[in-house]
């Protein structure tokens, strides 16, 4: 699996380049790739181009360039082998696209990280609190009442 910027993946499964990026999933069977290329600064872009009379190609930039060169070289692997003269078929028609479903955020571990912060909140403000009301600092009272709320 090979991870780019903003959330994008490609990944290498069932003879297909499965293509995630802005909420679309592209399945590019192996039959429709006419080459991989690997290129850009410091050689962290793959570019997948398509067989046809004009070539699409899908890019996907990436942190790693090792990891570049290896899925390059896996998607390489699986092509298949065809002759000069051999008809290839047009890539774009190959191609098919599903809408992703964002996943629902998780409640329970957002009430945590709300309780959490109010906390920290209310451990944060003690000091000052102790500050306003006796002329103290505070932080004595507000570590009694961090270990046992009353």
């Amino acid at each position: 699996m090979l991870h780019g910027r903003r959330r994008a993946s490609a990944r290498l499964r069932d003879g297909a380049v499965l293509r995630e990026t802005d909420g679309v999933r592209r399945r590019i069977p192996v039959t429709a790739i006419e080459r991989v290329d690997v290129h850009g600064a410091k050689d962290r872009q793959l570019t997948v181009v398509l067989t046809g009379d004009e070539p699409v190609a899908y890019r996907l930039r990436c942190r790693s360039s090792s990891a570049v060169h290896e899925f390059a070289q896996a998607v390489r692997r699986a092509l298949p082998v065809r002759d000069a003269d051999e008809s290839r078929p047009n890539g774009t028609e190959l191609v098919t696209e599903k809408p992703l479903e964002r996943a629902a955020p998780n409640r329970v571990r957002l009430l945590w990280w709300g309780l959490g912060g109010g906390y920290v909140l209310v451990l944060a403000l003690l000091p000052v609190k102790g500050l306003l009301v006796t002329g103290a600092t505070g932080v004595v009272p507000g570590v009694f009442w961090a270990v046992a709320p009353s």
